[in-house]
């Protein structure tokens, strides 16, 4: 004898008895429960959709995780080329060139202050 699905008006969730698979009248339609699915659904129609609803938020969770670790990846190997380039620089050269502008400074100020007491004695 073939299996007949109830009345949805009366009843929403049945079992088959010949092969133990859940189905549940959702929307206008009876649906078979998935085997993989180990959630218990209810006698309420919204527990189908919501149960989707929550598989969908966990993809979107996932795929911002996904986009993060992205851009955390990104900024990790920028800073790891800027210390190879600070690696690569000479610090000795540096500090001599540092050295030699400072003292082109300092000689630089003398000049502008000898200068400065010239243009003050033209004046008096």
């Amino acid at each position: 004898m073939p299996f007949q699905f109830p009345d949805p008006a009366v009843q929403t969730e049945v079992i088959h008895p010949a092969t133990g698979e859940h189905w549940h009248y959702v929307d206008g339609a009876w649906e078979v429960e998935d085997s993989d699915d180990h959630i218990a659904v209810t006698h309420h129609p919204d527990v189908h959709h919501a149960t989707s609803f929550a598989a969908k938020s966990i993809e979107t969770e996932v795929d911002q995780n996904e986009e993060q670790l992205q851009a955390i990846s990104t900024t990790l190997f920028n800073l790891i080329n800027k210390v190879d380039t600070l690696e690569d620089l000479d610090i000795q050269n540096a500090l001599s060139a540092l050295a030699i502008a400072q003292a082109d400074i300092i000689e630089l100020k003398s000049k502008v202050s000898s200068l400065e007491l010239t243009s003050f004695l033209i004046l008096e």
